[in-house]
C-alpha cells in the first residue's frame, strides 16, 4: 500500500530518500506493507503545536503518532477487508528537535529509523505508560531494530529511555 514521506521543515538538511528507503524496509520487517502510512517531518514550532494540542504537553518533541485504526492487542492489527480502509496512520518527526538531541557520534540518518520504529509501534497498539507496556514495546522495538541492523549494518537501539516509563 501507499507510503508518503514529506519533509515540511527547512531547518535541517537530510537525505529524505534514505529515510523513505528505511521506512520501506521497516514496513516489510514489521509486516505492515498492506497498510497506508504517512511520515511527516516538521520543525520545532509545528511539532510543539501538535504536541500541545493533542497531548497537552507544551514543548517540542521527537516523534508523535496518530493512529487511524483502533488496535485492541499490541501488534495484532484488525482484519480490514476494504484495501481503501487499510490506513495505519501518521507519524510526525520533529527533525530539528531530533538533531539537537543527538548523542555523541550519532548521525541523524541513523537515528530516524529508531524514531519511525517507535512511531509505528504506537500505531500498532504498543505504549509505555507502565512497566508491563514498556517491556512489551521495548522488546518489539529491539526485535525490529535488530533485523533492521542486520540488513543495513547500522547499530540502532530502541528509543525507550529518557522521557518514557523508567522503573
Amino acid at each position: 500500500m501507499t507510503l508518503v514521506v514529506k519533509n515540511l521543515q527547512k531547518v535541517v538538511n537530510f537525505n529524505i530518500g534514505l529515510l523513505e528507503n528505511h521506512v520501506m524496509l521497516l514496513r516489510r520487517l514489521m509486516d505492515i506493507t498492506s497498510f497506508d502510512l504517512a511520515i511527516v517531518c516538521y520543525d520545532n514550532k509545528s511539532i510543539h503545536k501538535l504536541n500541545k494540542t493533542y497531548r497537552g504537553v507544551d514543548e517540542s518533541t521527537d516523534v508523535l503518532a496518530f493512529p487511524f485504526i483502533e488496535v485492541f492487542k499490541p501488534g495484532v492489527l484488525p482484519f480490514i477487508k476494504d484495501p481503501e480502509e487499510r490506513i495505519l496512520g501518521d507519524i510526525v518527526l520533529g527533525i530539528p528537535y531530533i538533531k539537537e538531541n543527538l548523542g555523541e557520534n550519532e548521525k541523524l540518518e541513523e537515528v530516524l529509523p529508531v524514531m519511525v520504529t517507535h512511531g509505528i509501534c504506537h500505531l500498532i497498539g504498543y505504549d509505555h505508560e507502565d512497566e508491563v507496556q514498556w517491556k512489551q514495546m521495548y522488546q518489539k522495538e529491539l526485535n525490529i531494530l535488530q533485523k533492521f541492523n542486520n540488513q543495513t549494518g547500522y547499530y540502532c537501539k530502541p528509543l525507550l529511555g529518557v522521557g518514557h516509563f523508567i522503573q
